[in-house]
């Protein structure tokens, strides 16, 4: 009863933001191509459009996979797509740069999303000892990260900061997303991977590799495990939310009724039935690994709720502060406004 009623209240409070101004704004038919991820990618999304909740209120949503965020971010601001949805670093990088971003006030997860995983062959004589220690166990091998330049590859060098080593003291690769980067890792191409869900699942399943450092689970460092609240969120391009607050609004209404739908375990079975529907994993296990994966992101009720704004300018601190941006950056002036 009590988790129940926590759902109606995060909905409630997004509502908050929704209902503002115009109470029965809807889409006017508009199509909304939103960055979905292979592996269980952009669930809300997923089931706002097999659900039907994206006509509800007027709008139709279009699921397009891109394996990386600052590719994603190419896409969007060419015009390609009309939403992002990925790690919060990608868009403050560029922003920061000058890109003409604005993040939505309905956040995407709220824990962090990346881990590292290292694979059987791989001798890890500190994992036991946890987090920095766990790290000296990568001296000198291959890690793998979705892309050069990425959200996986930036906390992959402040781990390594955190453990008193460098980026020079591993030799840093781009592997791609969970379903590319699994073959890498299990062929022994790389040693390690920077990635995120359903590589732990595919790990718990296979045996092939298991996680080495978990910052969804507290492990590794404050800054980033503080990050989780504002980890994945969803931005357009400014012109574009300009012309266009009443699909905004009619999207997060859509999303409000996905989180709810994504976040109840009792679920799980249809959720696996939808995710397959957009991206399947091959092999005699892939249906296992998409229910283990669903359930490690349900479990916590990591989908929905509001955007925290001083989690997400918490992001901007940490990139200041670990010399990955040499100026502070105001997240502020990104969030999306009515």
């Amino acid at each position: 009863m009590k988790n129940s009623f926590n759902g109606r209240l995060a909905a409630f409070a997004l509502g908050a933001f929704l209902v503002s101004g115009n109470a029965v704004a809807q889409g006017k038919g508009e199509t909304v191509r939103v960055v979905d991820a292979p592996g269980i990618g952009n669930m809300p999304l997923r089931v706002a459009i097999r659900k039907g909740y994206c006509e509800k209120y007027g709008i139709k949503c279009e699921s397009k996979i891109i394996a990386t965020g600052p590719l994603a971010v190419q896409t969007l601001l060419a015009g390609d797509v009309e939403v992002v949805f990925t790690a919060s670093e990608v868009f403050i990088f560029g922003a920061a740069r000058g890109a003409d971003l604005k993040i939505l006030p309905f956040n995407g997860v709220r824990t962090p999303i990346f881990f590292i995983a290292a694979g059987s062959h791989l001798e890890t004589p500190n994992s036991g000892k946890g987090y920095p220690a766990s790290m000296q166990d990568l001296k000198g091998k291959k890690v793998g990260v979705t892309a050069r330049g990425s959200g996986a590859e930036q906390q992959l060098v402040d781990m390594l900061k955190g453990a008193g080593m460098s980026a020079a003291d591993v030799i840093i690769v781009a592997v791609g997303a969970p379903n590319t980067a699994f073959p890498a890792l299990s062929n022994k191409q790389v040693d390690a991977v920077v990635t995120f869900e359903p590589f732990g699942a595919m790990c718990q399943v296979t045996k092939a590799c298991r996680v080495l450092v978990d910052p969804r689970a507290g492990d590794g460092p404050n800054e980033i495990t503080a990050m989780g609240p504002a980890a994945v969120t969803n931005a357009v391009r400014g012109d574009w939310a300009l012309k266009n607050p009443h699909v905004i609004e009619a999207y997060g209404r859509a999303l409000a009724d996905a989180n709810t739908f994504v976040n109840n375990l009792a679920n799980l079975a249809e959720l696996a039935q939808i995710s397959q529907s957009f991206f399947k994993f091959e092999g005699p296990q892939g249906d296992l690994i998409t229910n283990v994966a669903l359930r490690i992101a349900i479990e916590p009720k990591a989908y929905g709720g509001d955007l925290d704004a001083k989690a997400f300018q918490s992001i901007a601190g940490y990139l200041n502060r670990t010399g990955q941006m040499p100026q502070l950056f105001d997240t502020a002036k990104m969030i999306y406004k009515r």
